[in-house]
């Protein structure tokens, strides 16, 4: 290969500058799965009711869907906040479950993580969202409702899993809002882990950590059910669609918009306020 330097005027440079400049686009932080964050320090509990009160600015916005994402924390605990319009990642987050994940030492394993709502939450039944807005509207409020009622607490020991129900329990608390066609998440958990506080995240204020947001694979989902005894018959009749599929000819889109949306599976990395003085990104 030669070492000589490219003239600036020649279409070589030209084309390698273009691809350098769209590299750094398509990999810039907030773009991509390599998103920074910096905790807001509060002075104050947060309130867990799924309402955004609290939140004026949710600074992180995930690559994809239209997804943001906030945290606070004080001196106990760490707060987390997400929203969303996208009717289809509602649907997902809602119906195929959410968990989040901390990993304190920064490497994305998932070895303990609050799954809220919990997987399950149709419990077979088709996943068909109304084609009429008044009523997916209030279909999506019955799928909140439903799954305000209990969580799973994954981890910290191998294997362990824990459905609590009740949204306070553990040192944890979830909720669940829908307003005006947007989801809000909203999530406490305790810094520490302790004989009293069993499941707290485990972390260390003076280093970051990364914290998962993962949903389950809608377009599995379809697939297993069509494998299934008469699944892809049920499948069609339900609207349903794989990646770049079109609906059936039944009372309702599986999802809505266009295609089947991929799930959410996102990373951040994290400093806590009052810990290292990361800036958020």
């Amino acid at each position: 290969m030669s070492n000589r330097s490219l003239d600036p005027l020649s279409p070589q440079y030209y084309s390698l500058t273009c691809l350098i400049a769209l590299c750094a686009v398509l990999f810039a932080p907030g773009c991509g799965s390599s998103v920074e964050l910096t905790s807001e320090w509060t002075g104050r509990e947060v309130a867990v009711d799924g309402v955004r009160n609290d939140w004026t600015d949710l600074p992180a916005r995930l690559a994809g869907p239209d997804v943001r994402i906030g945290m606070k924390n004080d001196k106990d605990n760490l707060y987390v906040c997400l929203t969303t319009q996208s009717r289809s990642t509602q649907f997902q987050m809602l119906a195929l479950g959410t968990t989040v994940w901390f990993d304190a030492e920064g490497k994305k394993n998932k070895s303990f993580g609050i799954q809220f709502p919990v997987m399950g939450l149709l419990q077979g039944r088709r996943p068909v969202v109304p084609g009429n807005p008044e009523e997916a509207h209030r279909f999506m409020e019955a799928l909140v409702a439903a799954a305000q009622s209990q969580f799973e607490i994954i981890g910290p020991e191998a294997g362990e899993r824990k459905k609590i129900a009740d949204r306070q329990a553990k040192g944890i608390d979830v909720h669940l809002g829908y307003e005006d066609g947007t989801l809000t998440y909203e999530l406490k958990v305790p810094l520490q882990r302790t004989a009293d506080v069993p499941y707290g995240a485990a972390l260390d204020p003076s280093k970051p950590f990364m914290i998962g947001f993962e949903t389950g694979d809608f377009a599995e989902m379809m697939r297993l059910q069509a494998s299934a005894p008469g699944g892809a018959r049920g499948a069609a009749g339900a609207g349903g669609r794989g990646r770049g599929g079109r609906g059936g000819s039944g009372g309702g889109a599986a999802l809505p918009g266009g295609d089947t949306p991929e799930p959410l599976k996102h990373w951040l990395t994290i400093h806590l306020a009052g810990g290292s003085t990361g800036t958020g990104k």
